[in-house]
């Protein structure tokens, strides 16, 4: 069997890829002496930063090339009735009722408080009255729409005194005790004693 000999065109492909296998070599050992030389440099401390820019960057623009409207100023945020003191209110409970009526049954003076005792009313004894906190509105004039009615601090309704309106609830008073109902789709019962 005869031993072919290498084409004109196999030698050419191979002395291309020669050539461009020695070029990468090349390039590699640049880029590895150039890493070798930025390892040994000192570092380059860094550029201050002015505190104050300079008075060339300063300088208005003149009235004539840009003519701005004056901005209006910022309107304060709507100031909200914060509540009389830090004292803890009474929150609805998950079936969106408040019982005062427990609270204010009187006991007798020396006689021991069992917490865990059912203290009631007779239903005779007892009112329950139904409040629902549709919204707060903010303003220079803060009020909530409780029932459908517009309320302001200090205003009465269904004998329960509105002292305070908070972003998301109003706090209302009744004998002494604060209550914090919270703006809801739900209405809030609150039973109280005659």
């Amino acid at each position: 069997m005869p031993l072919s000999v290498p084409s004109l065109e196999l030698q050419e492909k191979t002395l291309r890829q020669q050539q461009q296998i020695q070029a990468l070599i090349a390039q590699n050992e640049a880029l590895l002496a150039r890493v070798r030389e930025l390892e040994t440099a000192p570092p380059v401390p860094p550029v201050p930063v002015p505190a104050v820019l300079p008075p060339a960057i300063l300088q208005p623009v003149a009235a004539e090339s840009v003519k701005l409207e004056p901005a209006p100023p910022p309107t304060p945020p709507a100031p909200i009735v914060p509540p009389p003191s830090a004292e803890p209110a009474i929150l609805p409970n998950a079936d969106g009722l408040i019982d005062l009526t427990a609270l204010l049954i009187q006991t007798r003076d020396g006689d021991d408080v069992n917490p865990f005792a059912v203290r009631s009313l007779p239903a005779d004894a007892i009112r329950e009255v139904t409040l629902h906190v549709q919204g707060v509105i903010g303003g220079a004039a803060p009020c909530a729409l409780i029932n459908q009615r517009t309320v302001q601090p200090e205003q009465t309704i269904e004998s329960l005194t509105l002292v305070g309106i908070e972003p998301n609830a109003v706090l209302v008073r009744h004998a002494g005790h604060l209550l914090r109902l919270p703006v809801a789709e739900k209405s809030v019962r609150i039973r109280l004693p005659l």
